[in-house]
Order: C-alpha cells, then structure tokens, then sequence
C-alpha cells in the first residue's frame, strides 16, 4: 500500500526585485519559447548563453528550432541578442504541495524506494536493492536521500554483485534531471515487466536465465523532491541541490527556469568534461560544477558502473579514441525527455565514435521500435560534454544511448505530461526498444550488426514421440526510418535454434533452420525448423538468432515450447 504522508497545503510566495513578496497567482507567465537557430554559430551561441535550452529540437518552414524556458524577459533578451522568438506554449502556474502522488498520478521519491523494496521483498529469487552512494543533501547533513539501484536477474551467488564479470548487464538510469518526470515512471514499469514476466514471458525468461538488469530509477533524488513540492506545477527543477555556489532563484520565483542553484549532473560526469553545451554560471541550467564528477551523484554513478562493467577499452586508450573490441559487454541507456529522440555518441563532439557502425545501428534498431529521430546530438539537437552516455563509451568502452521521450508537440509533449501518456504512448513504444537493448547486451558491438528474429507469442506445441515444424522471420531492415546514417541491411544468410540453453554456449547443440522460400540473401527471410522427437515432456525455452551474409549473428527471441504428457498427432506451425 502507498504510504500517505499528510503535508501541510502552502502557497508558493517569492520575492519581487524591490523585495515585496507576492502571492504565487500574481507570477508573471512562464513559457516554452521557440528559438529559431538557422546556422551552427547560433545553436553554439545560443547554447552557451546561460538559457534554459530545453532538449528538445524541430523545424519549421525548413529552419531548425530549439526549444528555450522562460517568461516575457526571456523572450525581450533573446531578441536583443537578434534571435527569431515565438512562443511554442504556455507552462502552468505554481501550484501548492501534494501529498504521495502529485500532477495526476507521478510518483515520489518516497514511492518509488518503496516499490524497490517492495518488488524485492516479493520476487527474492530475482531482484536485489543496492544503495550505491548519497545524495548531495544527504552528503551534507541536510536530509536528502541514498542512491539506489535494483538489480534483477535468476539470481545465483554470485549475481548483482558490482563487481566485473559473470552475467552480462543492462543498465538503465533515469530522471538525472529531476524535472523530467517520464523517465522514472518508465523505469517502474520496466522494473515490473521483468519480475512479472519471469516464467511467463518467454522472451524475458531467456533474458533473466542469461543476464543481469539493473536499474536507477532516480538518479537525482534531491531534485527531484524539490520537483514534488510544486504539485500540481511542479516546480522545474533540472540540477541537484548543491545550492553553495551561487545566489541563484528559490522554487516559485519567477525567474527560477534560468536563475536555478545546483548542477546539472548530466554536464558534471569527467569525460571531455566542461568542452561543449555546458555553463561556467552556477545559476544555468546546464551548470556543469565546480570540477569534474564534483558532485556526489555523478561519482557515485561512475563508481557503480565502473565496478559493473570494469573498463573494457584497451589499456593504452585512456581518451576514448581507439575502438572498444567486438567483444566487449553491457548497455547503458539514460533516460530524458522530451523531443522523440535516440541518441548515440559522441555527445560532446560531431566527429564520428569509434564504434560508430555498431552504436548506430544499434541506436536505429531501438528507434525501429519507438519511431524516434536517431543520431549524435549534434546531428539532431545540440552538443553536450560532461554527459553520462559518453562517459559510459569514452571511460568504460560501453555503449551508452540516450533517449529523449515524449513528442515536441501535442498532448504528450512537455516534462509533466499527462500522466495517462505514460501508459497510453510512452509505455507501448518503449518496451520493445529496451528489450532490444536488454538482448544485445551480451556482445553489443557484434550483435547490434546483425539481423533480429520474430516469432509469434504463442507457445510452440511438439505432440510427444512426434516433430513439430515452425516458421520465424529473420529481417535485417528493422531499422527506424528517420535519423542520420542510417545502416544500409545486409542479406539473411543463416538461422538457427536451440532448445534450453542459448545457441552461443559452446555446451549447447543449434539447429539449423532451413529458408522457406529455398534461399537466403534477402535483407527479410522466412525460415523454418523441425524439431524432432525425442524431448522430455514438459515446458521447453526455444532460442532462436539470425545471421547475416556477413557472418554477424543478431540477438535471439525465445519462445516456449509445449510437450504434452499424452501423445497428440499434431505437427504446430508458428507463422509470423
């Protein structure tokens, strides 16, 4: 059950530049204002103005916008500055505290420690709770919050341990900016797909058997409860709460958007720390801290990844430059709003990662599921040093993605929502995209080059003592269409199955499939299988991967297969 907390109803008052205080219903308007940037020097010129650039970015009549926060003042200086400015739409005012959920069903800080504590408590034999480090507040003495993490997986002895090897790892994180309120709530529901899918969800069976997901809800936990206390408005807070390094705004002044203490721990991670889209001005949204990591959050975020992932680049590459080997391990996404946008390294730069062939097209293969726009940030928003996502690349040689979510525009668009976005469009565009990214895990720079395999939902049926023949689709092209370079798919040129154990163990038997069709080479193969007699009775995991012309394997679909205890004459096709 939420525990609900009584809070005292308060009016958010704030002082006026001749001191007065004023009722929060006489605040001046607040606004999401479109800022057109038709060459490179204006989005370098604007965002590295000390704004309150949103992330977000569109175009209108052939020139690009961005999107900045703040009332008529704002609007009156960008144009001094010569900038083209219109209002893209008004923000609500200041609203008063709120008890346990707040702005029509987003959880607290408090709910969402509690629904880690509670899934564990439920599900031990899959999920275990870690505290990773403190808050800021908390580091100080003043309140403020753990960091906490769930790991989740068929736990073994040795699982959910922060230390390198042993089961490959998906990490997520999320709300690292406390005012976007989305990302967390994908979280929760990612947390409960996994422990309600276990034994259910073939798919996600195979994946909990094989490896370890881990989960940050709240990575900005102070700034976050400051977010809360607007209630019905929440109050837009992006930064932690490190408020001693200037005299910045209060929650509910009116200039708070771009006058805001703290810093914006996704510009304060210390890979290529302070080059690009981050302030020097304690009070900017985009404050990227006195140093770099100087911030108890984002060290503690790069302590518990280092020890999840080690450091997988090879010794001599100590600035990000080399490649990381093929078969390097682990994913990290970070979750943001809002824009509609799959972003991939580098961030902080436009030249080309690297692994650029493997990160984009893994980026394009989460995009083929949720339709965002794909591509480095400066290819499709702005550039951004000091981020988490190429501290994970740069640092760790782990893939690190970024996903803006929620549309420009709309209903959906904006950090607060309507809650029912969440189930109604987020959710159902988002799950399949982390699945993906949960799959690839195991070996993402060689897995994310080949193609993906789908099969139907419902169980395969082997009558016993008899065959059983299905069909799966093996597609190369299931790639986003919108982005920038995007892959070019290659032929299927192979398929295979297993039966208990993944095809790639070097204990386990694959079968290989035939192509319906008679052939392969075409980016989108039919193929089928023949299971035969022989098998125990009972419910079976059945792997299946897919391979290119080129030799690279994609990551599997399980699904389960059914033999019954009487014999049946049945022979089950499973079409696509």
């Amino acid at each position: 059950m939420r525990r609900i907390t009584a809070l005292i109803i308060a009016v958010a008052l704030f002082s006026t530049a001749s001191g007065r205080t004023t009722a929060a219903a006489t605040l001046p308007p607040l606004y999401v204002l479109r800022v057109y940037v038709p060459t490179a020097q204006d989005v370098t010129r604007l965002t590295s103005g000390g704004w309150d650039v949103l992330e977000a970015r569109g175009m209108i009549g052939g020139v690009p916008y961005l999107l900045v926060m703040g009332g008529d003042a704002t609007a009156a200086r960008l144009r001094e500055q010569g900038f083209r400015v219109e209002i893209d739409h008004a923000e609500p005012m200041t609203g008063p505290l709120a008890p346990s959920t707040y702005d029509g069903g987003y959880r607290t800080v408090a709910e969402h420690y509690q629904h880690l504590d509670t899934v564990a408590t439920l599900h031990p034999d899959l999920a275990l709770t870690v505290t990773y480090g403190v808050s800021w507040l908390k580091a100080q003495g003043s309140g403020g919050y753990d960091l906490r993490a769930i790991c989740i997986t068929k736990r073994q002895p040795s699982d959910c341990a922060p230390a390198p090897g042993g089961k490959p790892r998906f990490f997520m994180m999320a709300a690292i900016h406390a005012r976007e309120l989305t990302a967390a709530e994908l979280a929760w529901r990612w947390i409960d797909l996994l422990v309600n899918g276990y034994g259910v969800d073939a798919d996600i069976t195979a994946l909990l058997n094989n490896s370890e997901m881990w989960v940050v809800p709240l990575a900005n936990p102070d700034g976050r409860a400051i977010v809360e206390r607007g209630g019905s408005a929440p109050y837009m807070q992006r930064k932690n709460a490190n408020n001693t390094l200037g005299a910045c705004s209060t929650p509910g002044a009116y200039d708070y958007s771009y006058n805001q203490p703290g810093v914006d721990l996704n510009r304060n991670a210390s890979f290529q720390w302070g080059v690009s889209g981050a302030s020097t001005y304690p009070c900017d949204q985009t404050y990227q801290g006195a140093g770099a990591a100087s911030e108890p959050e984002e060290q503690a975020l790069e302590t518990l990844m280092t020890g999840l992932f080690g450091r997988q680049r090879i010794p001599t590459d100590t600035n990000g430059l080399a490649a990381v080997p093929i078969t390097a391990t682990g994913v990290m996404l970070t979750l943001h709003s809002y824009s509609d946008q799959v972003l991939l390294p580098w961030g902080y730069t436009s030249d080309h990662a690297p692994n650029d062939a493997s990160l984009r097209a893994l980026a394009f293969h989460m995009s083929f599921y949720n339709h965002y726009m794909t591509g480095q940030p400066g290819e499709v928003l702005y550039a951004a040093s000091g981020t988490s996502d190429d501290w994970a690349y740069g640092v760790l040689g782990v893939p690190g993605f970024t996903f803006e979510v929620g549309p420009l525009s709309g209903i959906c668009a904006d950090f607060a929502p309507p809650y029912s976005c969440q189930d109604d469009t987020f959710w159902p565009l988002n799950r399949a995209a982390f699945l993906y990214a949960a799959k690839v895990a195991r070996q993402p720079y060689a897995l994310a080059l080949g193609p993906t395999v789908s099969v139907p939902q419902s169980a395969l049926v082997a009558p016993l003592g008899a065959s059983a023949v299905f069909t799966a689709l093996v597609a190369a092209d299931t790639l986003g269409a919108n982005g920038i370079g995007r892959p070019t798919p290659a032929g299927i040129g192979a398929a295979q199955y297993s039966i208990d154990a993944p095809p790639w163990l070097t204990t386990t038997t694959p079968y290989s499939m035939s192509a319906a069709g008679g052939s392969f080479g075409l980016p989108e193969v039919t193929v089928s299988g023949t299971i035969t007699a022989g098998l125990p009775a009972g419910l079976h995991l059945l792997y299946v991967r897919g391979r290119d012309i080129n030799g690279n394997w994609g990551p599997f679909t399980a699904r389960w297969l059914l033999v019954p205890r009487t014999e049946l004459r049945l022979i089950a096709v499973m079409r696509n």
